[in-house]
């Protein structure tokens, strides 16, 4: 049974910002509109698909594999060279930070950016969708298609290089705080 109008509206109007901004993460800087015509092709596919009899959160574990998947595929194609980015937690936030702050964060971000680089795409994919998306591991386990297993060892280890690379970039410019 196909998915009526009204539900459709109801899933994309929820998931359509928070799948932008995955996809932005996937495909990287400058990806804005790339990651919006994948989002509108993967709510597309999901107009097309006989989901009928599953639940919204079961959509939405789909919606988010269907994208990931296109995304991967985008960047596999050679089209481009887009890299996987993201934006972590906002650090340091205040209510009224001041402009020595700002520049901290901004910097800060930037660093955080280029380390999320250097990790490996399934490493990546499983730290921002439990960061930046605030999913379960077993959410993330249904979206990446691994078990939950697999997904903490990934989180764990990206958590890890991370901090080990920003000691490291810490180290070499003395800039990064945190």
């Amino acid at each position: 049974m196909l998915l009526d109008s009204e539900k459709i509206t109801v899933i994309f109007r929820d998931n359509y910002p928070n799948l932008c901004r995955f996809l932005e993460s996937i495909v990287g800087r400058g990806g804005t509109h790339r990651a919006q015509d994948i989002a509108q092709e993967s709510f597309l596919r999901l107009c097309r698909a006989d989901l009928g009899g599953l639940s919204s959160s079961e959509i939405r574990f789909w919606l988010f594999r269907v994208a990931r998947n296109l995304a991967l595929n985008e960047i596999k194609k050679g089209s481009t060279r887009g890299r996987l980015w993201g934006q972590i937690a906002h650090f340091f936030q205040k209510s009224e930070p001041n402009p020595e702050d700002l520049l901290v964060e901004s910097e800060n971000r930037r660093i955080v950016r280029r380390l999320l680089d250097e990790l490996p795409e399934h490493q990546r994919s499983a730290l921002l969708l439990r960061e930046e998306e605030e999913m379960s591991y077993r959410e993330i386990s249904l979206i990446l298609n691994i078990s939950e297993s697999k997904v903490k060892i990934d989180i764990f280890r990206a958590r890890r290089a991370l901090r080990t690379l920003w000691r490291e970039n810490a180290g070499k410019s003395g800039k990064a705080k945190g």
